[in-house]
């Protein structure tokens, strides 16, 4: 079962040595679509927001055709002269508050429960202002599409430290590449971690890292802390490299069977 399969969220009474609770994901059996009851509540301000971060680019909204819950759009910044990477990120996710687990205290549930996604691809990546994505270019746009819509869907949440496997088999997200999940930083301070909504909602915007089955697992033991020392310590690029060397190569130890 992977990434994109159906599922009904199940927390096991398993938290991994990190501290992570383990939730497992199964079959609905509900394929009627659920049409979005709002749709762009903050799409305004979160393009703005960007803009601000990465002026003077030309941009595009690859639009969702058939939304379920909520419509989920991608924006694409293309390069700059200065900064020679492509800007993705989602409007759509924030229309709804996430479920967070009850004993998270009220407080601090309501400045977790909205956010948005976003990662830099190459300035060489394969998209054009005036076709759709091929498909080989297209599966950091369809798991951010899906990972949007996920909380909602199952009645979870994303945030700082978050993982999510492509199945128990970590089934790579595409043929083209060995990431076997994704894990979530940012939501922190700076501009590039959230912004506060001109209703004084904070929109939180979580930087989605493409990872593999052995950063996954490396984080499941020690800790999302632990996991950003070895980014910082190996360097792990801001802007996605597809062929990317595995920073974890050496994790083996299996922590969810």
């Amino acid at each position: 079962m992977g990434l994109f399969d159906r599922f009904r969220k199940k927390k096991d009474e398993t938290v991994t040595p990190g501290g992570s609770p383990i939730y497992r994901y199964e079959e609905t059996g509900d394929e009627s679509l659920h049409i979005p009851q709002q749709s762009g509540v903050y799409a305004e301000e979160i393009e703005a927001h960007f803009e601000a971060l990465f002026p003077g680019r030309e941009s595009r909204v690859l639009h969702e055709i058939v939304s379920d819950i909520v419509h989920v759009d991608v924006h694409v910044m293309w390069p700059s002269k200065e900064q020679n990477f492509f800007v993705l990120y989602t409007t759509g996710m924030s229309d709804l508050p996430m479920t967070l687990d009850s004993e998270i205290p009220a407080e601090t549930r309501k400045k977790l429960e909205l956010a948005e996604l976003y990662l830099f691809l190459p300035g060489d990546w394969p998209l054009s202002p005036d076709s759709v994505p091929p498909e080989n270019a297209y599966w950091p746009i369809r798991t951010m599409k899906f990972m949007a819509r996920f909380p909602h869907q199952y009645r979870t949440w994303l945030g700082w430290g978050h993982t999510m496997p492509n199945g128990p088999e970590y089934t790579p997200l595409d043929d083209s590449v060995g990431f076997g999940g994704v894990v979530f930083s940012g939501g922190g301070d700076g501009k590039l971690g959230g912004f506060t909504a001109r209703d004084g909602r904070r929109i939180n915007l979580l930087f989605m890292i493409p990872a593999y089955k052995e950063e996954i697992e490396y984080k499941l033991k020690y800790g999302m802390e632990k996991l950003d020392e070895v980014f910082q310590e190996k360097d792990l690029p801001m802007v996605l490299d597809p062929q990317r060397p595995n920073l974890c190569p050496d994790f083996h130890e299996v922590l969810d069977s």
